[in-house]
């Protein structure tokens, strides 16, 4: 197997790439994914998008919780509308009374000297909002506009702020690590929003139906926080080929994404997560270069069903290297295996094919205009006609 030959042959196919599919290699234009980074110069606090989302080329390690194991309950208490959980060596927010109404609101950093570190889970019966804990965090809280959050913060609850319709600003500072489930979903009104470097996790549809993540999708290819792919873009179409600073792709990452025919996972990916590739019906190619990529064993990781079938299938082809994960993924769930190599192959036909077609066109689009003599079916004065009929005139 020839790794290098192969990320040489997608290397020289980059120009082409726009051509052929729309890939996701889009580094230094204006509308791409690393606009105004530069690798070796970054840091945590210069390497940040004007929109606020940090968009580094760097993997952050995440800083383990200092409070992970102090899970002694000494007693809850409130404040100004919010109630605290309060334990041996730090504080949670575990939600706001009735009549909580503030329109700027800033997390104290410690409550009767405690530090405030997470904004505790809502409860949820089966992660519903038709039964959930409404007083839990910070959940539909209709008057907050802006809200502070203090150094110190690791943990962002699911459902924090859920429905907080008028939340229109929320700065995370670098020490927050997680984000849960739908934490920030249906804030209407949400249209800026920083996102640590070192973020460790974020849940599932956490930014649903915002202002600021429906931007990110529709002008992005991929949405990537801290080496993991979240989301795939709006304009996520093609061949996509994933940047090799990334080391995982997330569970929904690329779901129901419509017009994605192939993705090439670099080396560098390590993890693949649930319903990955699930849902994608124009998907025909995916290509492991990690021989241990970790993969869940599951027909619906990679899929061809459209969005609400029952029936996962897949009918393109897995690429990897032999006796790879991704070859006992694909022979455990009857998928077809090809080796990288024989991808590289058909890439470099397609690459010939498009440059024939290009030139092609390019000749025929320059060729000279030729005025082809008038139709003698239509006007009867062909010149072999004319000299018949002007000799029969002499003759005459």
């Amino acid at each position: 197997m020839q790794l290098k030959r192969l990320c040489a042959g997608l290397v020289l196919g980059a120009m082409l790439c726009t051509v052929l599919s729309g890939c996701a290699q889009n580094q230094g234009n204006a509308e791409g994914l690393w606009v105004g980074i530069s690798a070796d110069s970054e840091s945590e606090d210069s390497a940040k998008f004007e929109d606020g989302t940090y968009l580094s080329q760097t993997v952050h390690e995440t800083k383990p919780d200092p409070y992970k194991d102090d899970t002694e309950h000494s007693k809850d208490t409130e404040k100004d509308g919010v109630r605290y959980a309060l334990y041996q060596k730090h504080a949670e927010i575990i939600g706001h009374t009735d009549d909580f109404s503030a329109e700027e609101f800033v997390i104290p950093d410690e409550i009767e000297g405690l530090p405030v570190t997470k904004i505790a889970h809502v409860q949820a019966e089966s992660n519903s909002i038709f039964e959930i804990d409404k007083n839990g965090g910070f959940y539909s809280c209709y008057s907050l506009k802006t809200v502070t959050v203090p150094e110190g913060m690791t943990d962002i609850g699911n459902y924090a702020f859920y429905g907080c319709k008028n939340l229109k600003e929320i700065g995370l500072p670098e020490s927050v690590a997680r984000i849960g489930d739908r934490a920030f979903a249906m804030c209407s009104n949400l249209s800026k929003m920083t996102i640590p470097a070192a973020i460790e996790s974020i849940g599932d549809s956490a930014f649903s139906l915002t202002p600021w993540y429906d931007s990110l999708l529709f002008h992005r290819d991929l949405v990537i926080f801290n080496g993991k792919v979240y989301d795939a873009g709006r304009r996520c179409t093609g061949t996509i080929t994933v940047p090799d600073y990334v080391v995982a792709i997330g569970d929904y990452a690329f779901y129901s994404c419509t017009g994605l025919q192939a993705v090439i996972l670099p080396e560098s990916v390590k993890t693949v997560g649930k319903y990955a590739f699930c849902d994608c019906p124009d998907l025909r190619s995916v290509v492991f270069l990690n021989p241990e990529c970790e993969i869940p064993a599951e027909k619906s990781t990679i899929s061809n069903k459209l969005n609400g079938a029952t029936r996962d299938f897949y009918r393109g082809i897995i690429y990897g290297i032999p006796d790879s994960t991704a070859e006992k993924f694909a022979k455990k769930l009857s998928f077809r295996f090809e080796d990288t190599d024989e991808f590289e192959r058909r890439q470099q036909q397609e690459r010939i094919r498009a440059l024939t077609k290009a030139n092609k066109e390019e000749d025929e689009s320059s060729a000279p205009e030729t005025t082809a003599p008038p139709d003698a079916a239509e006007t009867g004065t062909s010149a072999e006609s004319s000299g018949k009929t002007e000799t029969t005139s002499k003759s005459e």
